[in-house]
């Protein structure tokens, strides 16, 4: 089962109608999840205002403090977490309550007599983008990937720490704890089902990426119009980094609005805050202080390259793109890493690209460091850090390469004729209307309508101790070291996190029917074989062949809950 999206031609015509569905279906929670984003940024803007005078337009600060709302966000969300282990449920809804309405109050009160109306822009962007991405979601019933089920599990963790027998941390692995606490304190405090939070979420999390964007583009050139483009770029430029919501790669597009306030801080020159920023970042996403890292390198040598002589201007700049291609190709001709690629060999990368050609004279080092950065993430993928890891995976470097072009076409844009920026932005929107899905990929929904009724028959009739075979592939997203494997690539991946039975991954071409897989079977204690709807999952057809070894004892046309017999004999 591949990550990689299948390009094919995308219907949204839809999309007004699904977003509507979205919203009137969970209209409660969508309102509760916008008010918690709004307020946590409100809390940020008044911050900045206070602390930046009026250097700053309110435009450009409402616009970067929609990019740090995850940072007061995370700490609300632990101080939640952290009561719900000693208090009741209905006590800390009150405290949560003092705490959003206090803080509310004196943000509004800080801002309410030099706040102008321009402030207000990026929220209401915000909002119609956040209108769009609601969408995704309308025929969804569990969130994306196997990545999803194992944020799910978490977070359920997470919930369960409030019982002293529970009390153990809740992954053996370092696993983007930040994001997961933000979702089990919406939780506490909203009484949804996780799995409803996550996908909203996500789309909300999409909608404010390409916010922040706007500050640093402005603070480059001073053109309300460059840094419009920017964000156009960054929303509906490519399909990432939105398709990355189906691999369930929530804990990384969090981490990308934090990823830019942090550039957005430094440039403020908040060193404070910047280190606030830097470690809410890497507890939701690991990597992030790496991505991190990486642009400040490329920033530093970005301007160390502008006070060298030309010559040695000359000989970096080519050895660079030298570089640059040498690692393009070398990223083309490798299958694992090639997907990579796939969303950026459109026109609109040739045009950014374009555009700062353009501006190269005139903003060298802001030309060669989005260069920098995008040298220093493909060189990440072949760096190993383990047998098993490198620097950076094929999903992230996929999914990140995006900032860096939006941030150069936005820059580029400040060549253009003032009224053909907003026509190019206008015409990009077009464009993903008509050539981008905002629907799921079918390669990435692995729970169905059947999948959903036999997982909820589990839990009423499977017993606790009762262990299930899954189906699983090896995936290999590095460019070294081993695959990872049994990645789940059917529903069976979510009976662990909601069934709380243990399940055996097995590879899914296994043949139940040899002698061999049923003595595996019953050597690790399988008791139940489950056999979801997916094309990749286990064929059926063994319970019927060796009846004495086999018995179906849940069956929809394309799910199956198979009973595993004489294992004793």
């Amino acid at each position: 089962m591949s990550p990689t999206p299948i390009r094919n031609i995308p219907v949204n015509n839809d999309l007004p109608i699904n977003s509507i569905h979205v919203i009137s279906q969970h209209w409660g929670l969508i309102l509760a999840l916008l008010a918690f984003i709004i307020w946590n940024a409100l809390l940020i803007f008044a911050h900045l205002k206070k602390n930046t005078g009026f250097q700053y337009t309110d435009l450009e600060l409402t616009a970067l403090a929609m990019g740090g709302w995850p940072l007061p966000a995370l700490l609300f969300s632990f101080i939640i977490l952290f009561l719900s282990a000693f208090i009741p449920a209905g006590f800390i809804l009150v405290i949560a309550a003092a705490i959003i309405l206090s803080s509310g109050w004196l943000a509004v009160r800080t801002i309410w007599e030099n706040t102008s109306a321009w402030a207000l822009a990026p929220v209401l962007i915000f909002l119609l983008v956040a209108f769009l991405r609601l969408g995704f979601v309308a025929n969804l019933l569990m969130p994306l990937y196997f990545d999803s089920a194992e944020h799910y599990r978490i977070i359920q963790e997470l919930l369960a720490i409030g019982n002293e027998a529970n009390r153990t941390w809740p992954t053996t692995s370092y696993y983007h704890l930040g994001y997961h606490a933000i979702i089990a304190a919406l939780t506490i405090i909203t009484s949804a089902e996780p799995s409803q939070i996550m996908l909203l979420f996500g789309q909300l999390i999409l909608a404010a990426i390409p916010l922040p964007i706007y500050f640093l583009i402005h603070r480059a050139t001073f053109s309300k119009s460059a840094a419009i483009l920017g964000v156009t770029l960054a929303a509906f430029g490519w399909f990432m980094p939105a398709h990355a919501v189906n691999w369930g790669k929530y804990p990384a597009l969090l981490s990308l609005v934090l990823i830019q306030f942090a550039f957005g801080i430094a440039i403020l020159k908040k060193r404070w805050m910047f280190a606030l920023t830097a470690l809410a970042a890497m507890l939701i996403h690991t990597r992030s202080i790496i991505l991190l890292i990486m642009l400040g390198a490329a920033w530093f040598l970005s301007f160390a390259w502008e006070k060298q002589d030309r010559n040695k201007r000359i000989i970096s700049f080519g050895l660079t793109v030298t570089l640059l291609g040498l690692l393009i190709v070398l990223v083309f001709r490798n299958q694992i890493l090639s997907p990579i690629l796939d969303p950026y060999l459109i026109w609109v990368t040739l045009l950014t690209g374009l555009l700062a050609a353009a501006v190269f004279q005139a903003f060298p080092h802001l030309v060669i460091f989005p260069i920098l950065a995008i040298l220093f993430m493909l060189a990440g993928i072949f760096i190993p850090v383990t047998s098993s890891l490198t620097l950076l995976d094929r999903p992230l470097v996929e999914m990140v390469l995006f900032l860096p072009l939006a941030f150069l076409g936005g820059l580029g844009s400040i060549r253009l004729p003032k009224f053909a920026t907003p026509i190019l932005a206008v015409f990009i929107i077009v464009n993903a209307w008509m050539t981008i899905s905002f629907a799921p990929s079918k390669c990435c929904q692995l729970v169905s309508q059947d999948d959903s009724t036999a997982l909820n028959w589990m839990g009423r009739h499977i017993p606790k101790d009762a262990v299930i075979a899954i189906a699983g592939v090896d995936l290999n997203v590095n460019a070294f070291g081993r695959p990872m494997r049994g990645a789940g690539i059917d529903a069976g991946i979510w009976i662990k996190p909601l069934t709380k039975n243990e399940t055996l991954a097995l590879p899914n071409t296994t043949d139940f029917a040899s002698t061999e897989a049923h003595d595996l079977l019953c050597r690790n204690g399988v008791t139940h074989i489950y056999v979801g709807e997916r094309p990749q999952s286990f064929s059926p057809d063994f319970a019927e062949i060796i009846p004495e070894w086999y018995e179906t004892i849940f069956s929809l046309p394309k799910t199956h809950i198979v009973k595993v017999l004489n294992c004793g004999k």
